[in-house]
């Protein structure tokens, strides 16, 4: 073959990783501009300090823990101080399969109901959620709507209310707001937090504003108890939350986000403590993710909605570390081959991410430490690379939920 032929299949190959990576970028770069533009027209905006009719919604709020004895005092503690009216919730904690002081814990507070389970068989946070609302069922427990929470986090004060109004509203699954609670102690909590700040604040706020569903992050949700009626819950892997979420898109139903409904947690503050949960996070995409985008796209030409198509879009959007390290490769390629279009098709991709990571910088206004913590980016991202490409496809690795070893933030 001569250096010609090599050069434009090498052409060929860039310009097919380009398009792949510009689409996507796109779409960040719209979702982020929908984003800002919504923050800003809700600056200074107050919520109704009161529900209409002043019937607040009947919540159960269901926290499945496992092994949480040092955390889950913590949590109830700030439910205990939650701006929503006392008689209009009652908390469950599900002591899933514990061997701790987790149920002692949880017992020493008299207004919470204390579900212990046990089953060597089905373990994790799916099949502990899955039993409890069962439970509920079955001991006739009338509410209108649950709320999940994860054990080791701390809820703001008008978190239950925040999530009530969107239901009062008509939405029948309600997304809160995940923050992270030890953002700029180290490093790895500083790039934590801007990952999930991007993730589960701007691309959330960007999606709900163009009308379409949110994802779920599996803390700080809300689901009607119509909507659990016609889609009971049966996500029983390692991320049961993105399961869900796919599975309500795809058969209709809609997600609300609701940025002020603030749930937050503490994040791992070492490398080596990010290896649990990372790979457990990666692996929403184990399954495959352009058959169940094309799940997706049958679903909005059956429902004819826009909703799963934008779902599918969503899914098939690469993590922010290969679409920077693309991007990258590209940009050198193109200087390489002395080929305009692909160099400006890089920098596009490029202008895409940059807008995407510093909406987080100027919605959040982080203090002047977490740049510093900046110095580790590449580091990070050869990190997340790793697992992406390596980590998940591990043959020893469990595929059983193992809990995160992360340190504790004061109140």
């Amino acid at each position: 073959m001569s250096s010609a032929a090599w050069v434009e299949l090498a052409r060929g190959a860039l310009l097919a990783m380009e398009l792949a990576l510009a689409i996507p970028a796109l779409y960040l770069a719209v979702a982020t501009v929908a984003a800002m533009w919504a923050s800003r027209r809700a600056r200074g905006a107050q919520r109704a300090a009161a529900a209409p009719g002043g019937a607040w919604p009947r919540l159960a709020v269901l926290i499945p823990a496992h092994n949480e004895e040092e955390l889950i005092g913590r949590l109830l503690t700030s439910l205990d101080q939650s701006a929503y009216p006392r008689d209009r919730y009652a908390v469950y904690v599900i002591a899933d399969n514990c061997d701790d002081s987790t149920v002692a814990v949880a017992d020493s507070f008299d207004w919470a109901h204390t579900l212990a389970r046990v089953d060597a068989a089905r373990r994790g946070k799916g099949y502990a959620l899955a039993w409890a609302l069962d439970w509920l069922k079955s001991h006739a427990v009338e509410y209108d709507a649950c709320v999940m929470f994860d054990a080791d986090s701390l809820v703001d004060p008008d978190c239950l209310t925040a999530l009530a109004m969107r239901y009062l509203r008509g939405a029948d699954a309600v997304q809160g707001q995940y923050v992270v609670l030890n953002a700029f102690a180290a490093p790895s909590t500083s790039l934590r937090w801007l990952a999930l700040t991007l993730m589960n604040h701007v691309r959330q706020l960007g999606r709900s504003t163009l009308g379409a569903s949110s994802t779920l992050t599996g803390n700080g949700m809300l689901f009607s108890a119509a909507l659990l009626e016609r889609r009971p819950w049966r996500a029983f892997g390692l991320t049961e939350d993105y399961q869900y979420y796919l599975d309500l898109v795809e058969h209709g139903e809609s997600i609300r986000y609701a940025a002020d409904a603030l749930v937050k947690a503490d994040m791992p503050t070492t490398f080596a403590q990010m290896r649990t949960q990372d790979v457990r996070w990666e692996s929403a995409a184990e399954a495959s993710a352009p058959v169940v985008a094309l799940r997706l796209l049958r679903a909005a030409t059956r429902l004819r909605s826009a909703i799963p198509l934008e779902a599918a879009l969503e899914l098939l959007t690469p993590p922010l570390s290969l679409l920077i390290g693309g991007a990258s490769v590209a940009l050198v390629v193109a200087l390489l081959l002395g080929w305009l279009p692909a160099l400006l098709v890089a920098l596009l991709i490029w202008i895409c991410a940059l807008l995407y990571i510093s909406s987080a910088l100027l919605l959040e206004r982080p203090p002047a430490r977490f740049y510093r913590h900046l110095a580790y980016a590449p580091i990070f991202l050869c990190w997340k690379l790793w697992v992406k490409l390596v980590a998940v496809r591990l043959p020893h690795r469990s595929r059983e939920w193992v809990r995160t070893s992360r340190a504790v933030s004061p109140r």
